[in-house]
């Protein structure tokens, strides 16, 4: 009798523990079947997941959710992109968020498998909507940029997303110092961006607290000086650096020459001289260096940067600039990108050191009216030159057969150049470039 007895127990308990499995499955899915193929829908609705659970594993959002989320990207065109796998919506950038609405942003909300959220420019986003963000626990990119948030957000975003590596709060006007306060108790923080924010030397001050920090921009700070430029040159691993202030002296540079790692550096509006230029080539592990509208930084500061092995470098609105500064380049042999902007001190006799940049693939010429076609000709004779751009200098038509003799350029911009005539532009249609512009509405591409 024992036999039979213990096969009917067993029995039992077999048929009970299958019944407590179904009573997890969703009443419109008897057989528990995971929906992994968002394309197919059934009887048009999205499904009713239990206990907030997703019918994804890898999931947590809805996907009905996921679904309005991708409608609304997608009709922002492209002022918006996002990446979608599976069912899993793990980022999302929009550029112009001008026409984001409040409904929209409670919708992000509920996107729980967002890693990156990005919204540029949305005007109509205050402390409130940042709440209903607050449960993003996977977010480790925000920007919230030109919006109307206060310090209560920035407090939100500081305790609802510690795995933040990357933070951009750009021209929100309304944070005050004490926001800064907030974001230096973000530990993993590596890449932080506040243009336009109106942080002084007294809020700068609490970066030190972010040693992880590897990208910093605070252009437009304008109040942030030389003070800064101590904290920022003793960040221990930070390798790019931008800042816009007229507050910052060469007793700044002096700090920041301190830095032991940067690589890339832009200054803009500096009150700096000439004698930063032997502070910036302390800097040795510096690939790439824009100077920018520093007034006081002439030709001298541009020559005692010889010793950088710089691959990108760009030169603008640096009015005592001339043309022996280009002498600079007959050392620069790892140099693959060069911008000159604005410099009214330079002509053909600063122009022709083009010639020892070998390597270079990316040449940009604007405003440099002294330039004529004489220049053209050093140019023209450079063998890796892959893209040039030539705007507002004095080259004529004749520098028009050079351009279409070099066999290597893909890409041309060709335009203002007051001398050339429609004639001469027309003919550059002719060049086997995959991209042209002469300034007509659109530029043209084969």
């Amino acid at each position: 009798m024992m036999q039979p007895v213990k096969k009917l127990i067993s029995v039992s308990i077999s048929f009970l523990i299958m019944c407590i499995g179904f009573t997890g499955c969703n009443k419109n899915e008897p057989n528990g079947a995971v929906l992994d193929k968002p394309s197919e829908k059934s009887s048009g609705s999205s499904a009713v997941l239990s206990s907030g659970a997703s019918s994804d594993p890898s999931t947590q959002a809805y996907p009905g959710d996921v679904e309005k989320a991708v409608a609304v990207l997608k009709a922002l065109g492209s002022a918006a992109a996002f990446s979608l796998t599976g069912n899993k919506l793990s980022e999302i950038i929009i550029q112009d968020g001008s026409s984001v609405s409040s409904d929209e942003i409670e919708l992000f909300a509920k996107l729980l498998d967002l890693e990156k959220l990005q919204i540029f420019n949305c005007r109509i986003l205050n402390d409130e909507m940042v709440s209903q963000l607050s449960g993003l626990k996977e977010l480790n990119t925000l920007a919230l940029t030109n919006t109307v948030l206060n310090d209560a957000a920035v407090e939100t975003i500081v305790k609802s997303f510690p795995k933040l590596i990357d933070l951009d709060l750009s021209s929100n006007t309304n944070m005050s110092g004490d926001a800064m306060k907030l974001i230096a108790t973000l530990p993993n923080l590596q890449r932080l961006t506040l243009v336009q924010n109106r942080f002084n030397e007294l809020n700068t001050r609490r970066l030190s607290k972010l040693p992880e920090l590897k990208t910093l921009d605070l252009r437009g700070n304008m109040e942030a000086g030389d003070m800064t430029l101590e904290v920022v040159g003793k960040l221990p691993k930070l390798t790019a650096f931008k800042h816009r202030s007229t507050a910052v002296t060469d007793i700044g540079m002096e700090h920041l020459s301190e830095s032991k790692d940067l690589e890339s550096l832009l200054i803009q509006d500096f009150a700096i001289t000439s004698q930063s230029g032997p502070l910036l080539a302390k800097l040795q592990n510096l690939t790439q260096l824009e100077v920018f509208r520093c007034q006081g930084f002439g030709t001298d500061g541009v020559l005692a940067l010889k010793g950088l092995g710089l691959q990108r470098l760009t030169l603008r609105d640096l009015p005592d600039v001339g043309d022996q500064s280009l002498e600079v380049l007959s050392e620069m042999t790892k140099l693959r990108r060069l911008y000159l902007h604005e410099l009214d001190g330079i002509a053909d006799g600063g122009l022709k050191n083009l010639s020892s940049l070998q390597s270079l693939e990316v040449l940009d010429i604007w405003s440099v009216p002294q330039m004529t076609d004489e220049s053209v000709d050093v140019i023209a004779a450079l063998p890796n030159l892959k893209e040039l751009s030539i705007r507002t200098t004095g080259v004529t038509d004749a520098s028009v057969p050079k351009l279409l003799s070099m066999k290597g350029l893909r890409s041309l911009t060709f335009k203002e150049n007051g001398a050339v005539t429609a004639e001469g532009l027309k003919n550059l249609a002719n060049g086997k470039f995959s991209k042209l512009d002469i300034g007509s509405s659109e530029p043209s591409e084969k």
